[in-house]
């Protein structure tokens, strides 16, 4: 019996899939969250952008994701997002970051956006 999903990693139960088609054509554009693979992110199907989070189980390959439908917005916002968290990552990879601008990289890492409530689409494997 696997242990219960982290609660800080924004992932769907199993049950999720039910009544979801699978989809196939999806293409992962970009995660920020990491466990021996991506978690939750942005990602594109049939020409446009959705967000995609994670299936619990992390160790069942290939890993299934849930297709959320966003507003054009949210790809905006969370896209920004996605650039600051790569600045800290930068920064931090050439040494350590400052209390003021390691304490900055916390709080937007807490103000990654949860989507798992939006519409879903079907599910994918990567």
């Amino acid at each position: 019996m696997p242990e219960e999903p982290d609660e800080d990693l924004l992932m769907h139960e199993e049950s999720v899939l039910a009544g979801l088609v699978e989809l196939s054509g999806v293409e992962i554009l970009w995660f920020d969250d990491f466990y021996d693979g991506a978690i939750d992110g942005l990602a594109q199907w049939d020409g446009r952008d959705f967000w995609f989070a994670g299936v619990y189980p992390l160790d069942r390959r290939p890993r299934r994701y849930v297709l959320h439908e966003i507003s054009a917005g949210d790809v905006e916002a969370a896209s920004a997002l996605h650039r600051l968290l790569g600045e800290y990552a930068d920064a931090a990879r050439h040494g350590p970051l400052d209390s003021t601008q390691d304490r900055a990289w916390s709080q937007v890492w807490a103000s990654r956006p949860d989507y798992r409530r939006a519409p879903a689409v079907g599910w994918f494997t990567a």
